[in-house]
């Protein structure tokens, strides 16, 4: 029996990759253009730049090709641990009521595989790789190693599953606020937010936890809402003139887009914020 044609469904893969590469370049070039007002760093190394927004459009293919699985062994998760503990609303104003519990239970657990990111060597590897940019500017946001978007399409996202049962154009809502947070949170740009610097993750809160600086690591970790540091003791609350150097504590940095595709495989770990606080307290 012939195989049936597999341009059709190639076709529409390419199509939704590139939908979802265009939104993704649309922040880019957003993000570039309000950068460029009053940046942090006026010199960054256009190679960077250039290896970000490949590595993007290649990391972003991989999570299009993972989709069906991640999807399908969420639904498997739920429906095994008996998923939609907790109805949430989808009419009238409790659809409010619902955005904001999916997003708050979103970010704790956002917050939570951070901190293991960071306290767990093999997660570190990973993702050793956003935090080895020294050039810190909104192509950075999407410069996660790929493997970590199917690690929370197994791990994370299932428990939002099991808590809540919700419409999915509710739960879709909910995942689109982070979006412009995150590469705003990205972004090398100089802002003064004053009392307000804790109140959102913003480019001054979010580079300190990019910093080299001793005294920053293992501090901001949030994603949207700086109160997870702040009540579990992590926050660090930015000077007004606080903007430190960002990378790793032995400069490490992909060379290419295949160095940053296997980086996690590299020789050397380096940029380990336990081994830098070591070596300072030495």
């Amino acid at each position: 029996m012939l195989a049936s044609n597999p341009l059709p469904a190639l076709w529409h893969f390419a199509c939704e990759w590139w939908f979802r590469y265009e939104i993704v370049l649309s922040l880019f070039i957003v993000g570039a253009l309000i950068e460029a007002r009053r940046p942090v760093q006026h010199l960054q190394s256009r190679a960077v730049i250039r290896l970000n927004l490949a590595y993007s459009a290649i990391s972003t293919a991989l999570g299009q090709a993972a989709r069906p699985l991640t999807a399908a062994a969420s639904v498997w998760i739920v429906n095994l641990l008996g998923g939609g503990l907790i109805v949430l609303p989808a009419h009238g104003w409790g659809v409010f009521v619902s955005v904001l519990a999916l997003v708050l239970t979103i970010d704790l657990l956002e917050y939570l595989f951070h901190r293991l990111q960071h306290a767990w060597p093999l997660l570190w590897r990973m993702h050793s790789l956003h935090h080895s940019a020294e050039s810190f500017n909104v192509t950075l946001t999407t410069r996660h190693y790929w493997f970590e978007a199917l690690l929370k399409g197994f791990l994370m996202f299932p428990l939002v599953g099991v808590l809540f049962r919700v419409d999915p154009s509710i739960a879709g809502i909910a995942t689109l606020v982070f979006l412009p947070v995150n590469f705003f949170a990205h972004m090398n740009l100089r802002i003064n937010l004053g009392r307000f610097v804790t109140w959102v993750n913003n480019p001054q809160y979010h580079r300190l936890h990019h910093s080299r600086r001793a005294e920053h690591f293992d501090k901001n970790f949030t994603q949207m809402f700086p109160l997870w540091d702040r009540l579990f003791g992590t926050m660090w609350t930015p000077a007004p003139h606080e903007w430190p150097p960002t990378g790793l504590d032995d400069a490490a940095e992909p060379a290419s887009v295949l160095a940053a595709l296997y980086w996690p495989l590299r020789r050397r770990t380096g940029g380990d914020p336990a081994a830098a606080v070591a070596r300072v307290a030495e």
